[in-house]
Order: C-alpha cells, then sequence, then structure tokens
C-alpha cells in the first residue's frame, strides 16, 4: 500500500511538472506572437503617418501654398502632432513624430527613442528599430521608422533666417534648422501596452493548467484505483 502511495505520489508530481512546463511554452510562444503581430501593426501604422507626411509636403508644394500662420495645421509635422492625439485617443497607441534637433519640445526623444536616433544615424540602411520598453511603469512595445529630410522640408528647415516668421516667433529656442538634403530628420515613434494583453493570455493559460492538472489527478487517481482493485482480485484468485 505505501508503495502504491508513493509511486501515486511520483506520477502526479511528474504529470504536474509536465503540464507546468508545456503551459510556459505556451506562454512564451503566445506572447511572441502577440508581439510579432503587434510590430506588423506598428509597421503600418508607422509608414501610414510617414506617407500622409509626405503627401502633405507634396500637395503644398504643388499648389504653391505659402507657409502662414493660417495653414498651419496643414503642414507635415503639424498635421502629424494632431493625428497622433487623434489616434491615441481613439485607441491608446502612442503615436510620435520625435527629433534630437526638435521645434516643438513635446517631439523630444525619451532615452529609447535617443537610442533609436542614434542606430539610424549610425546605419543609414536601418529601416526599423524596434523593443520591449516600459513607459509609466507600463510594458509597452517601441517601434520606430527614420524621417528624411526632403526637398520640400527645406523651406522650414533650413537655414534658421529661412525659415517662416510666424515658427520663429513660436519657437524661439528652435533646434530644427540648418538641414541639408538627406539628412535624417528624425523619427516615427509607436508605443503599444502590451500588459493587459499579456496578463489574459497569461490568465487563460494558468486556468487551462488548474484545469487539466485536476483532471490529470482524478484520471490518475483513478486508474490508480483499478489498477489496486485488479491486484487484489488476482491475489484473492491465486490463495483460493
Amino acid at each position: 500500500m505505501k508503495k502504491n502511495l508513493k509511486l501515486y505520489g511520483i506520477i502526479i508530481f511528474v504529470v504536474a511538472i509536465v503540464i507546468l512546463s508545456i503551459s510556459i511554452t505556451n506562454f512564451q510562444k503566445q506572447s511572441t506572437l502577440l508581439r510579432e503581430e503587434i510590430f506588423d501593426k506598428c509597421e503600418m501604422i508607422a509608414v501610414e503617418l510617414k506617407h500622409t507626411r509626405e503627401y502633405l509636403a507634396e500637395t503644398i508644394a504643388i499648389a504653391n501654398l505659402q507657409h502662414h500662420k493660417e495653414a498651419r495645421r496643414l503642414m507635415p509635422a503639424m498635421a502629424g502632432n494632431e493625428i497622433g492625439k487623434k489616434f491615441y485617443n481613439a485607441t491608446g497607441y502612442q503615436l510620435r513624430q520625435i527629433s534630437s534637433k526638435y521645434r516643438n519640445p513635446k517631439n523630444k526623444p525619451d532615452k529609447f527613442e535617443q537610442i533609436a536616433l542614434t542606430e539610424f544615424e549610425k546605419d543609414k540602411n536601418l529601416s526599423e528599430y524596434k523593443g520591449v520598453d516600459k513607459i509609466d511603469g507600463k510594458k509597452v512595445l517601441r517601434y520606430l521608422i527614420p524621417l528624411y529630410i526632403e526637398e520640400a522640408c527645406l523651406k522650414c528647415h533650413s537655414a534658421k533666417e529661412t525659415v517662416p516668421e510666424f515658427i520663429q516667433e513660436d519657437y524661439p529656442e528652435d533646434k530644427a534648422t540648418d538641414y541639408t538634403f538627406g539628412d535624417l530628420r528624425g523619427a516615427i515613434s509607436v508605443a503599444v501596452p502590451i500588459d493587459k494583453a499579456e496578463a489574459e493570455i497569461k490568465g487563460h493559460l494558468i486556468h487551462m493548467t488548474i484545469v487539466t492538472t485536476i483532471g490529470m489527478v482524478f484520471l490518475v487517481t483513478f486508474v490508480t484505483i483499478v489498477m489496486n482493485i485488479t491486484i487484489r482480485n488476482t491475489d484473492k484468485k491465486k490463495l483460493n
């Protein structure tokens, strides 16, 4: 009897370890798939904003619009900031335009973004920079793509004295000048919170682990009882 109980305990322990290992592996796989899916979405979001900026710049150039205060909402950087605000309110995703040489202090890069800008500066062929970070204590996925100076950008970002007057008045400490064609201007930065999604995956797997473990315990118990009864009946027959 003691031997059977010992065997029973070993089986339960082994089963629990196996189920736990499978659950941990499944969590890692699902977490990886989740991150890959989110990074793909981040790329589409960033590229969409990039093309929107390009379209606005081209439209302003084709229409030969003057860079005056009334038309400022059509300027790529300012339009991008407003789009980012609306996008955040709708999705909770942070969508920013950042630069080391920022004009608007709100576009100043944080530590992660500054590292990305440094990497883009080092390698002109680098098309993206991504990773896991924390913002306000919450885990987020970070994704950035570089922005380079185009011909249309130089109307507002070349020599300081050529910048429209209203920009000089609004941003007296403007750092976004003295660029030339092809220079790294900055980056589009996307940050997506994943704490909640990963917690849901973990909660689901914990529930499945508990249910599976209980089921296996009952199954092993049932098999053990059946085996004991069979052994006893066999022993009785031998005695008779």
